[in-house]
């Protein structure tokens, strides 16, 4: 340990050593190296001194100019290095664009956890991919969904949705929705309860029976056996 201890130790020693180089013997140098070189070669000698200054300036203004350069450069091969790992893991889905068309769309992915709504989108020949609850909140469209049985929860709309995504104002078109549980408001339930492709797990809301659509009573079944009948019921023995 005290062997690890005294490596650390003179690691973090020339670390420091390096940090304090960078920071302030490079910008320094910078400056009075040009100004040297311009007082030893006699560069604008007769503006001397001012000229060395001006040089010197010159010289730390390059070395800024430098050290943006290479931060630019950086965070662009940071950047291009974050985006082929974005391609490869999301198919290159852009959460950001509108229209979405033959996509692959993983939603822990495309939805952020901090603000899981998505609104006003268009999905296209996609494969939405979950696991994932979704609630279709309001105004949103599913047509051609195609043949696969996709989990549905009609919800009592006493407790607000927590769990999952909300999507508002987006359509769906021609899409297959894979481990993705669908919620829907209690009042779109008896629009949408016939469809075969939703497969409700959970028990369907009651519909409000308007006056003078009741049901018909049921009525009993009074018929009488006959006495050459009763042959043919079985009775027990005994």
């Amino acid at each position: 340990m005290e062997k690890l201890n005294r490596a650390l130790s003179g690691l973090e020693w020339r670390w420091s050593l390096g940090a304090f180089v960078w920071g302030a013997i490079f910008p320094a140098s910078s400056f009075a190296l040009p100004a040297w070189a311009a007082r030893a070669t006699g560069v604008f000698s007769e503006f001397a001194p001012l000229s060395w200054v001006a040089i010197g300036f010159g010289g730390l203004l390059l070395y800024a100019v430098s050290v943006a350069l290479y931060g630019y450069g950086m965070s662009n091969s940071v950047r291009s290095k974050y985006d082929a790992k974005f391609m490869k893991e999301t198919g290159g889905v852009d959460p950001l664009s509108k229209v979405f068309e033959g996509k692959r769309i993983f939603l822990n992915d495309f939805v952020l956890p901090s603000n899981p709504i998505v609104d006003g989108k268009n999905f296209v020949d996609c494969e939405i991919v979950g696991p994932a609850n979704v609630y279709l909140e309001i105004n949103n469209g599913i047509n051609d969904v195609k043949p696969i049985k996709v989990d549905a929860v009609a919800l009592s709309g006493e407790r607000p949705f927590l769990n999952g995504y909300l999507f508002r104002n987006c359509s769906f078109r021609n899409c297959t929705f894979h481990r993705v549980t669908l919620f829907f408001r209690p009042d779109e339930v008896p629009h949408i309860q016939h469809l075969e492709w939703l497969n409700w797990i959970s028990p369907l809301p009651q519909q409000e029976v308007l006056p003078g659509t009741e049901p018909p009573p049921q009525i009993e079944d009074r018929t009488e056996v006959r006495e050459d009948d009763e042959s043919q019921v079985s009775t027990p023995e005994g």
